[in-house]
């Protein structure tokens, strides 16, 4: 089946386009070496026919503010927590996180792991 699709309808699904989503890599990662990006992510309707408008997506976030700033705040800590695995680390203390290169590198020993069953 089709998946959901963050860029434009019926495209491709967002377990594919985002770096170490849970969704498709869970069945042979560990959690914690996988990102939630629905944990802080925000899904706002765009308009499919004009793809410069982004009027119902400003409104939608301007409602949030208002309405549960609290919510907001949770998930600026969730994607706070995720952001190095995202990035890939530069200069003496490359090593000292677990960033993207590393993360590409849990993958690849798990898979390794996988296939030998």
């Amino acid at each position: 089946g089709v998946g959901k699709s963050w860029w434009i309808p019926h495209g491709h699904e967002v377990k594919y386009n985002y770096p170490f989503h849970k969704e498709l890599y869970s069945f042979f990662m560990k959690d914690e070496d996988l990102i939630d990006y629905e944990s802080f992510a925000v899904e706002a309707v765009g308009d499919i026919g004009n793809k410069t408008n982004f009027g119902s997506m400003f409104d939608m976030m301007e409602a949030m503010i208002e309405e549960n700033p609290n919510e907001i705040r949770e998930r600026q800590l969730i994607l706070k927590e995720q952001v190095v695995s995202l990035t890939y680390g530069l200069g003496e203390d490359a090593h000292r996180y677990d960033d993207a290169f590393s993360r590409v590198m849990k993958i690849l020993e798990s898979m390794n792991d996988y296939d030998r069953g």
